[in-house]
């Protein structure tokens, strides 16, 4: 029996079906999303082979975050960048780790604009910790010729289709075109994603919550109250909601999509901000979660109605259930 039947879809096989969808569709979509595979299997396989060849630990370096540039930071950047560029798909990519958009020359220059992370939870990467890339597609608004970080400063909510790449166990590609959210699984014996989640649903429960319970002594009095909301549901008999924090974002959002879990990353009193990116992290996210009936928000309003006047603002971080973002919002509110 052929690969194909033992594992069935592939991604190009689910894009392009997709894409069937959209009579007025060119295919730059379509290759876009399977250019991004490639590049997630080019990265996942320098994380496997990490230890063995020496690119564990920091390059001395540090990002415009200010967090230390570790050596897969560099690696999976560079390579993200260099095959969406050739991919003619992409007119301006932003990325997490660059002070300034990349902007494809105009012969290469497609449709599409990208925002990526390219290694989130890096620092997790000398461990072995489950780490990953995330990233947000939008549709080009500039007239043809060269792009600008214009193309990039826009809500969320104009988004086209936003994803992550989760390298741990296995190396598993979710993704949105704002229809389904669907999962793949790399085949490392073919070299194929093979579709093993299809549309999937965020449970409407939370069970699970992810967040740094350490940081507490720094948040504002809203989140103890959140917090003991959303604990006051055990009881002696059955424990209905328990903790899991891994300390990579989009490690921890795919457990919560899949099982039913809230991430929360409050503003810290020290600083009277958040920490996560706007545009790399916290965008693409929100959109996949709305997707797949779940919400996100930065206490205000949802995540994909906040407005983007530069390439690196941090935002607060509420995602998981409808129910519990909303009972988030009407605390911080209060």
């Amino acid at each position: 029996m052929s690969l194909a039947a033992d594992f069935g879809v592939t991604l190009t096989q689910h894009v392009l079906g997709n894409q069937g969808h959209h009579p007025e569709a060119r295919g730059q979509f379509s290759a876009l999303l399977t250019q991004i595979g490639v590049a997630g299997k080019l990265i996942s396989a320098q994380v496997r082979r990490a230890g063995l060849i020496e690119i564990w630990g920091a390059t001395g370096d540090t990002n415009v975050q200010g967090e230390s540039v570790q050596k897969l930071d560099q690696i999976a950047n560079d390579t993200f960048i260099e095959v969406l560029r050739r991919s003619g798909c992409v007119a301006v990519m932003a990325s997490e780790e660059m002070d300034d958009v990349v902007v494809v020359e105009p012969e290469l220059a497609g449709d599409y604009v990208v925002a990526f992370d390219p290694l989130d939870g890096s620092s997790n990467i000398d461990a072995s910790v489950s780490i990953g890339t995330i990233f947000a597609i939008y549709p080009r608004t500039s007239p043809r010729g060269e792009a600008s970080a214009a193309d990039l400063l826009r809500p969320g909510r104009e988004m086209v289709g936003a994803g992550y790449i989760v390298y741990g166990s296995s190396t598993v590609l979710t993704y949105s075109a704002g229809e389904t959210v669907d999962s793949f699984t790399l085949d490392p014996a073919s070299g194929e994603f093979f579709l093993t989640r299809a549309d999937i649903q965020m449970p409407q429960r939370t069970r699970v919550l992810s967040l740094n319970e350490c940081n507490g002594p720094y948040w504002e009095p809203w989140v103890d109250a959140f917090l003991a909301d959303i604990k006051g549901r055990n009881d002696a008999e059955k424990r209905r909601v328990t903790s899991r924090h891994i300390g990579s974002l989009v490690a921890d959002f795919h457990r919560n999509l899949v099982k039913g879990g809230l991430f929360l990353y409050p503003v810290d009193k020290r600083t009277g901000r958040g920490k996560l990116r706007l545009l790399y992290e916290c965008n693409p996210l929100a959109f996949l979660a709305e997707v797949a009936g779940g919400a996100a928000t930065d206490g205000g309003r949802a995540i994909l109605y906040v407005p983007l006047d530069a390439l690196h603002p941090p935002s607060f971080l509420v995602i998981g259930p409808s129910e519990d973002v909303q009972l988030a919002e009407r605390l911080y509110r209060a």
